[in-house]
């Protein structure tokens, strides 16, 4: 269900290739414009590989299932109403470019996020700071690991605020099978995310938590990431642009 997605609900955008807007390790993002559909004169986002990424043909799908994860666990957390505003989460769409140097190349298409700021990195990093959303962020991440009983871990939570609420984009599932790609950290990720974790007003104190909370990895703002088929599970650091 995608009760709390926040969707293109477009169907054709005008895309500026010739200005990066953000770059990260193997991701770059494009500014655009909705053209055709409800969000027509809105502003988007266009992401895409680099050509040279590693990840490039798994990247697609490992981003949607991720993402059809976190809107799961989103909704969940919205209908029990752990806080008073909602929390929505943008769900791209996979387009090909028909035009221009990059006809034929797909890309993931969503709307535009303004106020941009990051509450949590799939790490266990938070702000040093408190304000209620930064706790409500540290709190969903919580509830995912209950709600999935202990299986999965939504967190890398960065987006913006708006007066309805709070938009997600670009999250991190980390799991016990190490199943949504290469920001997976898996069960050595969770029990490093929990190592930091400070449980809030938000948190319930029957909320599960790992028996294990170590720091298996370095404590980082920007995104971690394993590379596939290595033996050791040492974390680079990255940054993916939101």
């Amino acid at each position: 269900m995608s009760d709390f997605a926040r969707q293109n609900k477009a169907t054709d955008a005008k895309i500026d290739t010739t200005t990066i807007f953000a770059s990260g390790a193997f991701k770059i993002v494009y500014k655009g414009k909705y053209t055709k559909g409800e969000r027509a004169g809105e502003e988007c986002v266009c992401k895409i590989f680099k050509s040279e990424s590693v990840f490039e043909e798994s990247y697609f799908q490992e981003e949607l299932k991720v993402v059809a994860k976190a809107l799961e666990i989103v909704n969940m957390f919205n209908r029990d109403k752990h806080i008073n505003q909602k929390i929505l989460l943008n769900e791209p769409d996979v387009w090909t470019f028909t035009s221009g140097n990059k006809k034929g190349k797909k890309a993931l298409i969503e709307p535009m996020i303004t106020n941009f700021e990051k509450f949590n990195s799939n790490s266990g990093w938070t702000p040093k700071e408190s304000s209620p959303w930064i706790n409500a962020m540290q709190a969903l991440s919580h509830f995912s690991y209950h709600t999935s009983n202990r299986r999965a871990l939504l967190c890398d939570l960065q987006g913006g605020v708006y007066k309805d609420g709070f938009v997600l984009t670009d999250p991190v599932i980390i799991s016990t099978n190490q199943e949504y790609g290469p920001t997976d950290l898996g069960v050595e990720g969770i029990s490093t995310f929990f190592a930091s974790h400070r449980c809030n007003q938000y948190c319930k104190v029957q909320w599960l938590v790992p028996h294990d909370k170590k720091k298996h990895f370095n404590v980082q703002k920007s995104t971690a990431m394993v590379l596939p088929n290595r033996q050791s599970r040492a974390a680079l650091t990255c940054r993916l642009p939101g």
